[in-house]
């Protein structure tokens, strides 16, 4: 690699821009000169030496964006390609958990369900939505282990040694979603997650009031930008369906076998057919059913997942069709996909419920959003 003599003056301005991007100024220009020694090596000789540096590249994520940016314009071929390659690619991971993400690109669909459409609900009228900004989620929902490593705490209780350990006897549940959160103490994991990966939080949480290890109220402002974040619930619907309008994003019917939820037939109500599927009565290890198109594991069932939005019956009647937030305020917080508490007709792609944001059940959840 080659280096260049700078102005005193433009060395500065340098360090100063980077600020922004890796912390202190040592550690900016230490993780900048790893990530250039990296791309250089894309362009080696041996393959092994490109191969290894583009997985390097890849688990950095965002990190080496602005370097590999640079060098998909610049003259050396291999590397030019590479570097787009990478820069292309739709997953991005946690630096310091490993917590993958998928990229899903803007797009419009119809919210809500037809009503033709079993079991919906009065509070889900189809209505058309652009999601209008690319945004990274959660490949799964946040696990136990990824919760521990944040919060140095595991307040769920199908875990070891929650509550419910007998109904986990003999399983190992560090892949086991994590449940038992509050919405409050979802967006404190976003925040110190965040912090970890050197993002600037995207939540301002103020006069905490805990109980225990929980949160059970607080102001919250949003401050925006790169950190980690709760999708809203369009977002959530959005990636969800994966451009189908089916009930659920593998089909018109569901048994209990496709996803974790609690089976029940035709006869009674259900979407399984003839044939009910398994109960477990308990959550599942995350990615145990088949994916999505945008490559999403457990969007129906398992964990119900709290989104930003409060939660109003009549929000869809009026809201805007360009990323709709949800209500400025209110007493309810959204959550989506069902779990494996509640029936499949409840875990339907256009299921809606809510819960006060203080509340911590064995069955609710969350997966992370960001934006890129």
């Amino acid at each position: 690699m080659r280096y260049f003599a700078l102005p005193v003056a433009a060395l500065l301005l340098s360090v100063i821009a980077l600020g922004g991007i890796w912390g202190d100024s040592v550690e900016k220009d230490e993780e900048t000169k790893k990530v250039e020694a990296l791309v250089q090596q894309l362009g080696d000789e041996d393959f092994s030496k490109r191969d290894a540096a583009t997985k390097e590249l890849d688990l950095l994520g965002d990190k080496a964006l602005d370097v590999l940016r640079k060098a998909a314009a610049g003259d050396d071929a291999e590397i030019r390609w590479r570097a787009q390659l990478l820069m292309a690619a739709p997953r991005r991971r946690s630096t310091s958990t490993g917590m993958e993400l998928v990229f899903i690109k803007a797009g419009d669909f119809s919210m809500g369900s037809p009503e033709n459409e079993s079991s919906r609900n009065n509070d889900e009228p189809r209505h058309p939505v652009s999601v209008t900004k690319p945004f990274y989620l959660g490949t799964y929902e946040v696990t136990q282990d990824e919760y521990q490593q944040v919060m140095k705490i595991n307040p769920s209780s199908f875990a070891t040694e929650g509550k419910r350990k007998a109904d986990v006897r003999g399983m190992e549940t560090a892949r086991f979603p994590v449940e038992g959160v509050t919405w409050f103490d979802a967006l404190e994991f976003c925040n110190r997650l965040g912090k970890q990966d050197n993002f600037e939080p995207y939540y301002k949480l103020e006069d905490v009031k805990r109980e225990g290890d929980s949160i059970k109220s607080a102001k919250v402002t949003i401050l925006g930008g790169y950190g980690y974040r709760l999708p809203t619930e369009a977002e959530w619907e959005y990636t969800c369906r994966a451009g189908t309008q089916s009930p659920y994003h593998f089909g018109g019917s569901s048994n209990g076998t496709q996803a974790n939820t609690k089976g029940v037939v035709i006869a009674a109500g259900g979407y399984g057919g003839d044939i009910k599927g398994p109960n477990l009565a308990r959550t599942a290890r995350v990615g145990s059913y088949p994916a999505n198109a945008c490559g999403l594991f457990d969007m129906h069932g398992n964990a119900g997942e709290w989104c930003w939005d409060a939660y109003d019956k009549d929000y869809y009647f009026a809201s805007p069709r360009n990323d709709p937030q949800g209500m400025v305020s209110g007493n309810q917080r959204v959550i989506r996909g069902g779990s494996w508490l509640v029936t499949e007709t409840n875990c339907r792609s256009a299921s809606r419920f809510w819960q006060t944001p203080d509340e911590a059940k064995d069955f609710v959840g969350f997966r992370v959003a960001r934006n890129p």
